[in-house]
């Protein structure tokens, strides 16, 4: 059952039913009308039986049966009985009814059966006044008839075209309302799909780059217990520091995550400002860290978190990937952008270097992302027996404090 069909049956068990009860209400009071002697509009010099009214009218009303599902074949049903009226002598219950089946053609048939009929009868009911008038040498009964044509046929035809008119806007307005209610739930789900992208790339990136930090100071630590007990101790001192950061993060995440402001979008990463952490954990694993050059001290925030979480992957990367291998991270501010360029070697052509086939490839799928997330783009790839990851960050939005 659709909508149109569950508004119809609010009120009465079935449309037919409510017709139903229609044709009777107009045929009860049509015959009232006639008992009373009210109902002849022109009395003939040959009066008819009352039988004869009473089968006219029922004859109308029979038609209103079918004034939900078929209203135009009711209407064409019902002008049979009204034309023999018309010659007969013009009554008024059966304009009245046949009024009715005006009104149900123009509201539930079809939009070019309402648009006819709103024109339809303007035409024969002047030329019908007129000749009339002229007929009769009155102009009285020109008036007369114009409007007692208007009360019984063009009125009901206006007030369905009215009615249709406010239906027509009320349901356009109801697809409208739907449509907006899907799409704002398209926006929703797609926020919550970004969402979830960016939380899946902060926690890849607090929980991988540490614990794999974590794992391979531990692995060394393990390897130097006899041999160099101070280098050891050291090394265990930076899982330890490495843990405390890592900890931080996942508390600051969880913070963000239940904090209500969305003012303070960025609270759970360092900044490039902060890069001794990150080049200490890697020189713990064995991986020496040289830094060319210093990135701005005035960038956006978010670039600024960008940046750091780059960093961080491409040295979790290469300790990873090419433990003891020096690494040599680059900074670059020219033509308004943040170049951020990590090299490491990877010692033998046919030994793969870090890429997607020997891991998930979370890591450069996060750089790439993160990198196009603000305007940026990042490329990485073998450049002969090196290991290269260059990114492009803008500089646009600079932070003024």
């Amino acid at each position: 059952m659709d909508n149109r069909e569950s508004e119809i049956r609010v009120g009465f068990v079935n449309p037919r039913y409510n017709s139903l009860l229609v044709a009777l209400a107009y045929f009860a009071g049509g015959a009232l009308l006639y008992a009373l002697d009210l109902g002849v509009l022109v009395e003939d010099r040959s009066p008819q039986p009352l039988w004869v009214w009473l089968v006219l009218l029922a004859c109308v009303c029979a038609p209103m049966t079918m004034r939900r599902t078929r209203p135009l074949l009711a209407l064409l049903v019902g002008t049979v009985p009204v034309l023999i009226d018309l010659v007969v002598g013009p009554s008024l219950p059966v304009w009245i009814a046949y009024g009715d089946l005006l009104y149900a053609a123009a509201l539930f048939g079809s939009a070019r059966t309402s648009r006819f009929l709103e024109r339809a009868p303007v035409l024969p009911i002047v030329v019908g006044a007129v000749a009339l008038g002229v007929y009769f040498q009155d102009l009285r009964i020109a008036v007369w008839a114009v409007s007692i044509a208007a009360l019984v046929i063009v009125v009901p035809i206006w007030w369905a075209r009215s009615v249709r008119t406010h239906r027509d806007a009320a349901e356009i307005e109801r697809a409208r309302a739907e449509a907006l209610s899907r799409v704002a739930e398209l926006d929703r789900r797609a926020a919550i799909t970004t969402e979830r992208q960016r939380l899946a790339r902060d926690l890849h990136d607090v929980v991988a780059g540490h614990l794999s930090s974590i794992a391979i100071q531990s692995e060394a630590a393990l390897r130097l217990r006899e041999s160099d007990p101070d280098r050891a101790l050291t090394v265990l001192e930076s899982v330890r520091s490495g843990s405390v950061a890592a900890l931080q993060e996942m508390q600051s995440m969880v913070r963000l995550l239940r904090s209500d402001d969305t003012d303070d979008e960025i609270t759970t990463a360092g900044r490039l400002a902060d890069l001794e952490p990150l080049t200490a954990s890697a020189r713990a694993a064995g991986t020496s860290v040289r830094i060319d050059g210093r990135p701005p001290a005035d960038l956006d925030a978010e670039v600024d978190l960008t940046a750091y979480r780059i960093v961080q992957e491409t040295l979790t990367n290469a300790v990873k990937h090419a433990p003891g291998r020096p690494v040599t991270l680059r900074f670059d501010d020219t033509d308004g952008r943040l170049g951020i360029e990590v090299v490491n070697p990877i010692g033998d052509p046919d030994i793969a270097g870090p890429s997607p086939a020997r891991g998930a490839g979370h890591g450069l799928r996060n750089i790439a992302e993160r990198a196009a997330a603000v305007g940026g783009h990042a490329r990485s790839g073998r450049d002969g027996n090196e290991w290269r990851t260059y990114v492009q960050l803008p500089l646009a939005n600079r932070s003024t404090t």
